[in-house]
């Protein structure tokens, strides 16, 4: 099985409301992420910011958002895709 390649998919996510514009930093968050997976042998292949396309977690997040006087809700998500050999850490 020499030569084989696996690939793996993680959601790195951010918050968004007025803590996540004071206290989140995408960039750094982005390049953390993949430093732990090139820790664990992975190596990031591409990655895409996520597109929310569920009308009722957009809802949810308005409600929340509300709810907490514009302070805090998940916000932003990166889809990051590594790749390794088969068998290799």
């Amino acid at each position: 099985m020499s030569g084989k390649k696996l690939n793996k998919v993680v959601r790195i996510s951010l918050a968004s409301g007025v803590i996540g514009l004071l206290a989140t930093n995408p960039r750094r968050a982005l390049e953390d992420r993949i430093r732990e997976e090139n820790d664990e042998g992975w190596n990031a292949v591409y990655f895409l910011p996520h597109k929310e396309t569920n009308i009722l977690a957009v809802v949810c997040q308005l409600i929340v958002l509300i709810l907490t006087l514009f302070m805090w809700t998940w916000g932003a998500v990166y889809v990051d895709m590594g790749r390794r050999l088969y068998g290799s850490l």
